[in-house]
């Protein structure tokens, strides 16, 4: 990413913001969001701001140079959701909606993960998944599944 504008879209939209909600968390406008993500506009003290609600480097968002990700001994990412209302939620059987939940690997961060392809993310969710339920059934005493031979 080679812009100011590109960088602060990239960490907005991995941090699942909205240009309002991002506004709304570094108490800007949302015209002023939109005017550094079209390049239109740049301000060091803001952007020092944007980063800091984003939780990214500084130094990453203004010039592109270091590591994106500020190094905490893990990714703690509950406090870079956007607030409830503001995002768009996962649809639920009912109709009621499932909130966003804060990022579950300590030791994997986003921009990681941002490097897999869709198959391999979706490769990554079902193995997810599988283990969760093996494990769910374990903790509860049932056998573990055998695995058919074929």
């Amino acid at each position: 990413m080679k812009t100011f504008s590109d960088r602060l879209k990239h960490a907005r939209l991995l941090r699942g913001h909205t240009q309002k909600a991002l506004a709304r968390l570094a108490r800007l406008s949302q015209s002023a969001i939109g005017s550094y993500e079209s390049g239109l506009r740049h301000s060091s003290r803001s952007a020092r701001k944007l980063a800091q609600v984003l939780k990214v480097e500084a130094e990453w968002l203004e010039t592109g140079k270091g590591p994106m990700e500020i190094p905490m001994g893990g990714y703690d990412l509950s406090d870079t959701l956007p607030v409830m209302g503001v995002a768009e939620s996962a649809p639920r059987p009912g109709g009621r909606t499932r909130p966003m939940a804060p990022w579950p690997f300590p030791n994997i961060s986003p921009a990681q993960m941002e490097l897999l392809t869709p198959d391999e993310r979706a490769g990554l969710e079902a193995v997810a998944q599988a283990y969760i339920e093996h494990a769910v059934r374990i903790r509860r005493g049932a056998k573990p599944r055998s695995r058919k031979a074929g």
